[in-house]
């Protein structure tokens, strides 16, 4: 009897969540994400997911071949000049980024010139700031009245600094 000893490899018929992460090269969240959107079926042995081979394959062919933001794709660049990545394109690189609607005391206080926790005190003592949630935030009208709130403030010097006394006497 000739029985060859190699054993058969069977192609697996489903995976577990670790296993699919692993044949696919995407993390196990990225897979939780899908299942979530519905975007991946998985079925359910007890409590633990389990993705069939042909839901897996179908889920990697639905994906986009181009990548997300407008971004140009790898295959779309000449060998002989890779740009060097990560990064946006050139193109996107040299238009003007629009600034958020609203803005941190860490991000403005290099503009104005002043320290993120001096910048805060001249909010709360100005008034001038946007409350987002328990943060301070600033819109870009906060910035130009703040910025001249303390140019009074620094133009006037002590006089804001000490209020008169009430005279005890009086």
């Amino acid at each position: 009897m000739n029985v060859d000893p190699t054993p058969i490899e069977k192609s697996k018929l489903a995976y577990s969540l670790e296993e699919a992460a692993g044949a696919t090269g995407y993390s196990t969240s990225t897979l939780r994400i899908a299942i979530r959107r519905h975007d991946l079926i998985a079925r359910y042995a007890n409590t633990k997911p389990v993705i069939l081979a042909e839901e897996l394959l179908n889920w990697l062919r639905s994906l986009p071949t181009e990548p997300r933001g407008g971004l140009q794709p790898l295959s779309d660049f000449p060998d002989d000049n890779p740009r060097p990545f990560p990064g946006p394109p050139r193109e996107l690189a040299a238009t003007p980024q629009v600034k958020a609607l609203f803005r941190t005391p860490e991000e403005v206080a290099p503009e104005v010139g002043v320290s993120k926790s001096t910048l805060r005190g001249y909010c709360r003592a100005s008034g001038i700031y946007s409350r987002v949630g328990k943060r301070i935030m600033l819109h870009e009208d906060d910035v130009r009245r703040l910025v001249e709130w303390i140019r009074e403030y620094r133009d006037k010097g002590d006089e804001w600094v000490a209020e008169p006394e009430a005279d005890p006497f009086a």
